[in-house]
């Protein structure tokens, strides 16, 4: 199912889609893009909550914004999800920041090995790559005959190290990370810019303080760290949790990034953090 919001736009430029949009992270990308004249198809799997990201989003940016419900678990979601999203015209950036919520990562313990469900597991490896593997092949084929566009996978620090209690995370990450780096070298030649980002630390609240409750909107939100849970040691120790509002500017600095020295992996990690 998919909303729309805002007045039609008369920008020529194509969708910016992103995939995992909560009240931090992925909701400070769809403003910055659409702030920047880019008509936004946003989508998670709570459609009301998100129709009503969508209509702040297009009433502060005054733009076109549109709400598609998507259910990164399930393929026949995502293949419809993404019918929608094509049906608006050419997607010229794609954002992948989904996450499996319900894994020991949303609920901030590590979870032993023998008593994690196959179902939660393949769940998780299902959200972690599978779907971004379904949403990429959705939008290659038009950004190959345009010659252009930008794919954004969002990562975190179990992208780069496995952590005891955390192997559904862990196991998705490395993979989401293969996947960036198999097609930034497979499709940098038609003018495709692939980037894996990886979010080292906590994600706060954007400047703003009114915003609603994660709920079941699930999106990159915090990393593992150190074999702990990034956002419960930045709630303790006084790490400085980074701004979504400012690393959104990152991904829209690695969108219109000359293509002669292109960043396909970029580590992003806040000042005071004790490594």
């Amino acid at each position: 199912m998919m909303r729309n919001v805002g007045s039609s736009s008369s920008s020529g430029k194509g969708i910016a889609a992103v995939v995992g949009v909560g009240p931090k992270l992925g909701r400070s990308i769809a403003r910055k893009f659409a702030h920047e004249g880019y008509t936004v198809a946003i989508l998670a799997r709570d459609l009301g909550r998100l129709s009503r990201v969508a209509e702040e989003i297009a009433r502060e940016e005054k733009a076109q914004v549109f709400a598609i419900r998507i259910d990164c678990a399930d393929p026949r979601s995502v293949r419809e999800a993404f019918e929608g999203v094509l049906s608006l015209g050419f997607v010229e950036v794609l954002v992948y920041n989904a996450y499996h919520s319900s894994s020991s990562y949303a609920s901030h313990h590590p979870t032993s090995f023998t008593h994690i469900p196959f179902q939660s597991f393949q769940t998780s490896i299902s959200v972690s790559v599978f779907a971004a593997f379904l949403c990429a092949q959705q939008v290659i084929p038009g950004m190959m005959e345009k010659g252009k566009g930008t794919i954004f996978f969002t990562g975190c620090s179990a992208s780069l190290n496995g952590v005891a209690g955390f192997s559904e995370l862990c196991c998705g990450k490395f993979a989401l990370r293969a996947l960036s780096q198999c097609l930034a070298k497979e499709y940098q030649a038609f003018g495709i810019h692939v980037a894996h980002v990886i979010i080292d630390g906590v994600v706060g609240p954007p400047r703003e303080t009114n915003i609603p409750p994660r709920g079941m909107v699930a999106e990159q939100s915090f990393s593992v760290v150190g074999g702990e849970d990034g956002e419960g040691e930045g709630e303790s120790s006084g790490v400085m949790g980074m701004d979504p509002d400012v690393l959104a500017q990152t991904y829209w600095y690695l969108h219109v990034q000359d293509r002669r020295a292109w960043t396909h992996e970029l580590d992003i990690r806040p000042s005071n953090t004790r490594f």
